[in-house]
């Protein structure tokens, strides 16, 4: 047996910021003081790197390990770099700015990096909304025009959304999580955002946060063809136990939610990431085993195999991502 043939825990990093909130704080005993906006529960980044908090790597950070046992954890398809995926708990009481991220190809065109950023979004809780990509015929001039009056609102689709909804966001598609809204995060590993538009707000110090406009025109999608959109994808059967959805498959993940008082999965030569969005129990490979509770994301390496969760009682809620 060797560390990776068990699940591993990291320890959350949080991010105060001036559109967070207190939400966390019913799930997490260490949330700090402030407007927390972000929890980065599984991250390779400097700006919020992962800490593995219990068992026999405890201590070593989520870039060391990928860094020095890429195989293991990821996978065969590890080719260097970063672990691919970034996983975050979001707490917005106020609109996030509107933004956009570049994709793979722009992302090096521009200089900013090696990878773009596809994402998704779980909702979690009723009374959200959701800005997701341009009304049909928004041109870019019209789009200016509208920023420069004010009225950038009137040029994005809004969704008012509720516990289940989820919206799949590709690369260059422009967007701002909006008031109310608690989600859960799967994206590529990276950091790149361009700010169009803040709603006239300033930052925690009490100044203007910086904009990206000449940037964020130059990667929006004015095509329409990025796709994207919000949806509430129906539950099946599911073999491994339970039921589920498929909620998002791309170049760069795929996600799932399973409902199940016992359900399992991995053993396909890839690592699983596995988030208990409701109940309690365990998860456990061949090797042994670890507490999933409420709002807590753990890691299957590649190297572990097949896993297994199982609920004390009653059923858990998964997210699910590879």
């Amino acid at each position: 047996m060797t560390a990776f043939d068990l699940p591993l825990v990291f320890a959350p990093a949080y991010h105060v910021l001036v559109w967070g909130g207190r939400r966390m704080a019913r799930w997490r005993r260490d949330l700090p003081e402030g407007p927390v906006g972000e929890s980065w529960d599984l991250a390779d980044h400097q700006r919020g790197m992962s800490v593995v908090a219990e068992g026999p790597l405890a201590g070593r950070t989520l870039g060391e390990l990928t860094r020095a046992h890429g195989r293991e954890l990821v996978g065969a398809a590890w080719d260097g770099g970063e672990f691919p995926l970034l996983v975050k708990l979001i707490d917005a009481s106020d609109r996030l700015s509107v933004q956009v991220h570049p994709d793979d190809a722009l992302a090096r065109s521009l200089g900013v990096g090696t990878r773009g950023k596809t994402e998704c979004w779980l909702v979690l809780e009723d009374n959200g909304e959701l800005f997701v990509g341009l009304k049909p015929g928004v041109t870019r001039a019209a789009f200016e025009a509208a920023r420069t009056a004010g009225m950038v609102a009137d040029c994005l689709q809004r969704h008012v959304v509720g516990d289940g909804d989820f919206a799949f966001l590709p690369a260059r598609t422009v967007h701002a999580l909006g008031t109310g809204t608690l989600i859960y995060e799967v994206q590529q590993t990276c950091d790149v955002t361009f700010r169009v538009d803040d709603w006239g707000r300033v930052g925690l110090d009490g100044k203007p946060r910086q904009l990206h406009v000449e940037q964020s025109l130059a990667t929006i999608d004015f095509s329409g063809e990025t796709g994207g959109g919000v949806c509430n994808p129906p539950f099946s059967a599911c073999r491994a136990g339970g039921t589920m959805r498929e909620l998002a498959t791309c170049p760069y993940f795929q996600v799932e939610e399973r409902r199940a008082a016992q359900t399992s999965g991995g053993g396909h030569g890839g690592f699983s990431i596995v988030t208990c969005l409701h109940g309690s129990g365990t998860l456990s490979t061949a090797a042994g085993a670890v507490r999933l509770q409420p709002m807590r994301t753990c890691l299957v390496p590649a190297a572990a195999g097949p896993w297994q969760a199982l609920a004390d009682a009653g059923e858990l809620r998964l997210l699910i991502a590879r």
